[in-house]
């Protein structure tokens, strides 16, 4: 598929999911839920947000990829003219922006669907017990997989874009006719992720490590390690 096949595949994946909907017990189940698997995120990758260099990268990644919340607008510009949107702006750019979205649309697809499982338990203050029963899904182990896989090639594009004087240059050229367009959400989305990666030595071996931290939690957590989440760094 072309870059603007594979945005229309994800916007529609995205407004199908059941929290653009007006069930606000749901939503608030899924957000507590999300927001305990940020904490623990946050935990497990503490040593990453305390070093400077990588500090907002991990944080962006965390908040605004994974969290998904930020995604809103920016899914709303592409649905309302993805064709101009592809004329604007360089197709490298697009593509990684395709493969962001389906990273975090991915995600949420996973937490609606421990949050349906879970249900009413989730009304009540999240255990750990409680959420490893909703994330042990034998089904789901594929596309967790498939989301660990997706993070570490996000890391090598932006290692390319942010390593590329030409693209930025470019990229930083269409930025009014973006704006004026009214892309300003996408464009500010992507330059942050181009932004804040900057600093970090090599994002692709970054965001490998992580999805190996992630691989291993998820291998102990299917195979009922008594504590999944303690982790060792150097």
């Amino acid at each position: 598929m072309t870059a603007g096949e594979q945005l229309q595949h994800y916007l529609d994946r995205f407004f199908s999911l059941r929290q653009h909907g007006d069930d606000a017990v749901f939503l608030a189940r899924l957000r507590r839920l999300q927001d305990w698997q940020g904490e623990r995120l946050k935990n497990t990758h503490a040593h990453l947000l305390e070093d400077p260099v990588t500090a907002e990268g991990i944080r962006f990644l965390l908040e605004e990829v994974y969290g998904g919340r930020e995604l809103l607008p920016v899914a709303r510009e592409i649905r309302r003219a993805l064709p101009k949107a592809m004329k604007l702006l360089p197709d490298k750019v697009m593509i990684t922006s395709a493969a962001a979205l389906e990273a975090a649309i991915l995600t949420q697809e996973l937490d609606e669907a421990v949050t349906e499982l879970l249900g009413e338990e989730l009304d009540q203050p999240i255990t750990e017990m409680t959420y490893l029963k909703g994330f042990r899904q034998d089904h789901h182990r594929e596309d967790r997989l498939r989301q660990l896989q997706l993070v570490a090639e996000l890391g090598h594009r932006l290692d390319r874009y942010v390593r590329s004087r030409m693209l930025l240059t470019t990229f930083r050229m269409v930025r009014k006719p973006v704006h004026a367009a009214g892309f300003s959400n996408l464009y500010d989305f992507m330059d942050r992720s181009f932004r804040v990666m900057k600093p970090v030595p090599s994002v692709g071996l970054l965001l490998e490590q992580l999805a190996a931290t992630e691989s291993a939690i998820m291998d102990r957590v299917y195979d009922h390690h008594p504590s999944p989440f303690e982790t060792q760094h150097a």
